[in-house]
């Protein structure tokens, strides 16, 4: 049978390169508004594990979020954790077939960085050895998050989606969880992710902090540079991985939004906020496809 808590944990996948803040009614965030031929799309830069003075969000995203007619997110996650055919996929997509193992996929090196993690946090190796990279480095990360405080179950994507189901608001995916499990799969070198997120997990400590006060005060250079920039220039070697979770996925993205916005006046969109930045972001995009952007 497919582990029930599975969905939730993959919703986070990319909450280490995403982000993690703390907020209040005051803070700006990440938040945006487009408009193109009398439909307006806003733009929510969300976090996908927060903590429970991250609410009440500021009013404006609330009426913004009440005035649209579809709720737009990257993941149905609600959904998915009911659909137990997803699940038994999802769960073949995670683990390895056969006497295949993680092993196999990380240089010795990363595999002996992966080991002295689970030294550090006193898990069996047993636990991640079946695991394919991208879950492995999900379940790294949930340990790590939940270390500092941090709960999905009060994500933004999730508080939301919670809303647009009680109130039968139309929900729209842009990508899916499977889809976006099998992205991760399809890497061509999967050590990177495992590489990356030891990397980043390192510094946790002091990142969390950096990064919540960044998005708090709407600073989209720094959170540019903590998120995406730093890790480039310290590790060009992550250039292909940043092409496939942020740059490809953005195109994907922006596309959908558009193709999606004619069939409503207004729609909410919440994507995790490493994909509102830099200029290959969602929203530099839709400035190409003709939207005109305003920060709010």
């Amino acid at each position: 049978m497919a582990n029930p808590n599975l969905l939730r944990t993959l919703c986070v996948f990319l909450l280490v390169i995403a982000g993690i803040t703390s907020a209040a009614e005051t803070d700006r965030g990440i938040f945006w508004r487009a408009d193109k031929a009398g439909q307006t799309v806003y733009l929510l830069g969300s976090v996908h594990l927060a903590t429970p003075d991250f609410y009440p969000l500021r009013a404006s995203i609330e009426r913004a979020y009440a005035a649209s007619d579809a709720l737009v997110v990257e993941a149905d996650i609600l959904a998915a954790e009911g659909d137990m055919a997803l699940q038994q996929r999802i769960m073949m997509e995670s683990l390895y077939p056969g006497d295949r193992s993680l092993r196999d996929d990380l240089s010795p090196a990363v595999f002996k960085q992966l080991q002295s993690w689970l030294e550090q946090r006193q898990l069996p190796e047993s636990l991640f050895i079946r695991q394919r990279p991208a879950i492995a480095m999900i379940t790294m990360s949930m340990v790590e998050m939940r270390a500092q405080g941090l709960d999905p179950g009060l994500g933004i994507d999730r508080h939301f989606l919670k809303k647009a189901k009680r109130q039968g608001k139309p929900i729209v995916e842009l990508e899916g969880v499977l889809q976006q499990l099998q992205l991760l799969n399809e890497l061509e070198n999967p050590g990177l992710l495992l590489q990356q997120t030891l990397a980043q997990l390192k510094d946790i400590e002091t990142f969390v902090p950096r990064i919540t006060s960044a998005w708090k005060a709407g600073d989209i250079d720094t959170l540019y540079r903590l998120i995406i920039a730093d890790n480039l220039a310290e590790y060009p070697e992550f250039a292909p991985l940043y092409e496939t979770l942020f740059f490809r996925r953005n195109r994907a993205m922006a596309d959908k939004i558009a193709d999606s916005a004619p069939a409503y006046k207004s729609l909410f969109v919440i994507v995790g906020a490493g994909h509102l930045i830099g200029n290959e972001s969602v929203i530099e995009l839709l400035k190409k496809e003709g939207y005109q952007l305003q920060r709010l």
